[in-house]
């Protein structure tokens, strides 16, 4: 089947236009149920989380960053290492150390896939847990277990076969949500919050209606197939909603996590859609003329005629004015997402830069 089969893209004319078909108008049924959304405020962004998007993670890995790694002598030789001076272990490798590039003490960078997979994980795994020991050292509560604590004051990264790990989410959700670059992407039940982040970017400075690529994308992933309590499922996108009295910020954002769980050390960087309509095909079984999908943890579905796995809503830049107007008529506004006096600041100072905008537009 084609993508098309399980996308469509529906470019929106104005904020009552989506509210319609989110509300089972214009022909579509209800977004509200069974539905979680994601807004991103440049349409050329894909749904890759962040510690696998664009190596920003090495802004979080200092130059004394290097980890071991053991070569046996002919390979040594063949990167140009000098193995003079080293002693080989029992099983006659020889341990060298590499730079948060994937590089070796002499320039020269590891070119294994499989290799530099791990190197990905135990980045994200370096980064996060030196937010566990830093939130930890100034007496900010840690959502981990005994186990996870034990793994994090060690001098050297365990790389689990798989990741990540269920009893790793709260933590990373958690971090995730204070901007450090983990495996998890975030999500909304509530689409107008995933619409405020799909159109703030109208505020920057930088903001042009020149560039195409600053039209917005609110993603609806129509998840409510994919739900599963079953212990055995090994699906591999999983759903996760943190602790939300902990975090008022998770709180007022009605958030939720999706998580890509790699087994036996890959890194699957492939966009969510990507990876979930790969997941349908292949294990999709024709029954009556019907496709049904059979996926081991999940009970078997099929999905109707008129209903897309994701609905993509392409919000024009030239709208986006408009839209973060009537979000803030509606109470969406950083003082209700981000609750506290900072986000009563930031409203403040970005309905005064809005009201500017939409004047200079001749909109307001």
């Amino acid at each position: 089947m084609s993508e098309e089969e399980y996308i469509e893209t529906i470019q929106i004319n104005d904020y009552f236009e989506l509210q319609d078909i989110m509300q089972g108008r214009n022909d579509y049924a209800d977004f509200r149920d069974d539905f979680i959304y994601r807004g991103i405020n440049k349409k050329c962004y894909e749904l890759i989380p962040s510690s696998l998007r664009n190596n920003n993670i090495l802004d979080y890995i200092g130059l004394d960053y290097n980890p071991p790694f053991s070569l046996k002598k002919e390979s040594a030789i063949r990167l140009g290492l000098n193995i003079k001076d080293k002693t080989p272990d029992n099983k006659g490798l020889y341990k060298f150390k590499i730079n948060k590039y994937d590089e070796f003490e002499n320039g020269v960078k590891v070119d294994n896939e499989f290799y530099l997979n791990q190197f990905k994980l135990g980045k994200e795994m370096y980064v996060l847990f030196n937010f566990i020991f830093y939130a930890d050292k100034y007496g900010l509560k840690v959502p981990i277990s005994a186990n996870v604590r034990k793994q994090s004051l060690k001098s050297i990264i365990d790389i689990p076969q798989t990741w990540p790990q269920e009893e790793y989410f709260e933590i990373i959700s958690l971090a995730q949500h204070y901007d450090l670059p983990t495996r998890a992407l975030d999500w909304s039940y509530d689409y107008k919050v995933s619409l405020y982040f799909a159109v703030r970017n109208v505020l920057y400075d930088k903001f042009s209606l020149d560039n195409e690529d600053n039209d917005g994308v609110l993603w609806a992933f129509n998840y409510g197939y994919f739900k599963s309590d079953n212990t055995n499922n090994d699906f591999k996108v999983q759903f996760y909603r943190p602790e939300y009295y902990s975090n008022p910020n998770l709180n007022a954002q009605n958030g939720l996590f999706t998580f890509v769980i790699d087994y036996d050390q890959e890194c699957d960087e492939r966009p969510l859609n990507e990876i979930i309509i790969s997941e349908l095909e292949n294990n999709c079984w024709i029954i009556n003329n019907e496709p049904v999908y059979d996926i081991k943890g999940l009970e078997k579905f099929s999905i109707p005629e008129n209903e897309k796995i994701f609905y993509k809503f392409i919000i024009p830049r030239d709208i986006k004015a408009e839209v973060l107007k009537q979000l803030y008529t509606d109470g969406y506004s950083e003082e209700r997402l981000f609750p506290g006096y900072a986000g009563v600041t930031e409203y403040i100072k970005n309905k005064a830069k809005l009201d500017e905008i939409l004047d200079q537009n001749k909109l307001i």
